[in-house]
């Protein structure tokens, strides 16, 4: 009886083990992406905490939500769909950009100067059926615009 107990115990570990393992991505079925990354300078320094916005433009992409990612100490971001750095699906982006000072309650140091999508002169746009790598190069701000 016990060993009977013990096979089956150890059948049903193991399929917990087998079902466990053989989840579908997070989130279902994703759309291909094109990795993206740059560096943000303000006032020709590589900046900090500065959050870059990545808004899709009306239809051009099957994603509807603004991607967001932060620039590290030496400036540089990477934009990711799904996960940090795994890109943007095909599609036409613009850009805004906070700087953000932290604290009780954070602000942006540019004061909204490049906060507004439809003000903004920085776009990308990504070609589909390429796992194209997209290096913005340096996108240069300004402490006062």
């Amino acid at each position: 009886m016990t060993r009977r107990f013990l096979g089956y115990g150890f059948v049903f570990v193991a399929m917990l083990f087998v079902v466990g393992c053989s989840r579908p991505q997070r989130g279902g079925p994703r759309l291909a992406t094109s990795p993206v990354f740059g560096t943000v300078n303000v006032d020709g320094q590589p900046t900090e905490m500065v959050e870059v916005n990545c808004h899709p433009e009306g239809d051009t992409s099957k994603i509807k939500y603004t991607v967001t990612s932060m620039t590290d100490k030496a400036g540089k971001f990477t934009l990711g769909t799904y996960e940090g750095g795994d890109g943007l699906p095909e599609g036409t982006y613009t850009l805004s950009f906070k700087w953000i000072e932290t604290g009780f309650a954070p602000k942006d140091k540019f004061k909204g100067a490049y906060a507004d999508p439809a003000k903004s002169e920085h776009k990308i746009t990504i070609h589909g059926g390429k796992a194209e790598k997209i290096d913005l190069g340096v996108i240069e701000l300004k402490s006062k615009k």
